[in-house]
């Protein structure tokens, strides 16, 4: 043993004394670590509030939507290497060509100030334009432009299935895939059900998805309920330094009013209905809020 007058220390000791420092600093690293998935987590749940609060102020204002959101798949359908896989997950590609339906969907969004949409022309990155810029017009060069609606023959939709798994028919084709390659299930049916219970598991709906970046803000910078920027998502699985990370906007268009599983062109609303805006991963609110508050506790 050490006599008091020995102010050294044993080896032993020391590494007593380093074993207890690391100890120490494993615990506040995992506690620094808990705390910033908390405070993305929560960030997340703010800002899918403050955008859908914004967006709809805007409408009653203006009684239209901001215009140039961006497109969530290039002008022939091919899906964006820029997106994160979670974002696919809950996506799917539909065609719509059909004269008389193109017709009615295209001029309901005309008829809510939705007439033009930023498309990128490649599904790559475009060199040195953060992901998030990759839609911005004057970013992205000749890789994104400016395109009418009605010379679009591609949308991205959030797929809907029958409670029994039978995927949904849009103008009479159905949208068997989503566009991670997966089937569409009754697994997708109960995502829109959690997304608004309004969305029936039971009943065919069509709802369309766009992102909402900053030339859509921007596109409101006369109104009295101007929109100053878009809020980016962060959490593990969407980085914005790799990943497109904006807000999505889900737009109720029709319903199958005939039981027939298909959305036909007598079946299209006059105008589109913000269902909700959510997160890249295409998380409904409430479940972003759940989220935040298990992560505090």
């Amino acid at each position: 043993m050490r006599s008091i007058g020995n102010k050294g220390f044993t080896l032993l000791e020391l590494l007593v004394v380093i074993t207890l420092l690391a100890i120490l600093s494993l615990g506040a690293l995992s506690a620094y670590e808990g705390l910033t998935d908390t405070a993305q987590t929560t960030a997340k749940a703010n800002n899918s509030t403050t955008i859908d609060r914004a967006i709809r102020a805007y409408a009653v204002i203006e009684q239209n939507y901001p215009n140039h959101w961006d497109h969530l798949v290039t002008n022939t359908g091919a899906s964006l290497t820029i997106a994160a896989d979670i974002t696919y997950e809950h996506l799917a590609n539909v065609n719509i060509v059909a004269p008389l339906f193109r017709s009615n969907f295209d001029e309901m969004f005309e008829n809510v100030g939705m007439d033009t949409f930023k498309v990128r022309q490649i599904v790559g990155f475009t060199p040195d334009v953060v992901p998030n810029l990759q839609h911005n017009f004057g970013s992205a060069g000749a890789d994104v432009s400016a395109t009418a609606i009605s010379s679009l023959s591609d949308f991205a939709i959030v797929p809907d299935a029958t409670s029994g798994g039978t995927a949904c028919s849009v103008a009479g084709v159905p949208v068997n895939n989503k566009l991670n390659g997966v089937l569409v299930s009754a697994d997708d049916a109960n995502h829109l059900n959690a997304i608004n219970d309004s969305l029936d598991t039971e009943n065919c709906e069509l709802i369309v998805a766009f992102g909402f970046g900053h030339d859509a803000a921007h596109s409101t910078a006369q109104s009295k309920a101007a929109i100053a920027t878009a809020p980016t998502h962060v959490t593990k699985d969407v980085n914005p330094a790799k990943n497109y990370a904006r807000f999505l906007g889900l737009f109720k268009v029709g319903e199958d009013q005939n039981g027939d599983d298909n959305i036909d062109e007598t079946e299209l609303y006059k105008k589109p209905r913000l269902i909700s805006m959510v997160c890249a991963e295409g998380h409904p609110l409430d479940e972003e809020i759940g989220e935040a508050f298990e992560k505090d506790q």
